[in-house]
């Protein structure tokens, strides 16, 4: 059990998420600022944030959004394309071809573009704790 917890650290470990723009107590003041995770502990569950400019943050996993898998927000561009308004739709269009690239640069734009669109954000973003939770349930059913 210990192994697949401290694989999901590392799996973490690089990857870029948003600090939730509606966060009500955060002490860094990076609320709606992206940037990269440098460590999850493994008792507590804090995330370890870097920001550019030398900033840094504690947070918990709700308080951080990750963009959901490229095929997900695809899926419910084609289903539910025809019911949204035409600024939701180009901004979830966008955000599948930048996720398309599959690069860093990529991926900051389309996080950038889902936090600047709140009306996409159950379609786009998840809680760093909710992709802890499928990475944990993923690796204890190999």
């Amino acid at each position: 059990m210990l192994i697949q917890k401290e694989m999901y650290n590392e799996d973490l470990i690089g990857t870029l998420a948003l600090v939730h723009p509606d966060l009500a107590n955060d002490p860094a003041r990076k609320q709606g600022e992206v940037g990269v995770i440098t460590y999850v502990g493994k008792e507590n569950h804090e995330i370890y944030m870097s920001f550019p400019g030398n900033g840094e943050g504690i947070y918990n996993g709700n308080a951080l959004l990750r963009l959901q898998d490229k095929n997900k927000i695809l899926e419910t561009l084609v289903n539910e394309g025809d019911n949204m308004e035409l600024d939701d739709f180009k901004a979830l269009y966008k955000i599948t071809m930048l996720l398309d690239r599959n690069t860093s640069t990529g991926i900051l734009s389309a996080l950038e573009i889902a936090r600047d669109n709140p009306n996409i954000w159950s379609k786009t973003l998840e809680n760093a704790s909710t992709t802890q939770n499928l990475r944990l349930e993923n690796a204890f059913s190999r």
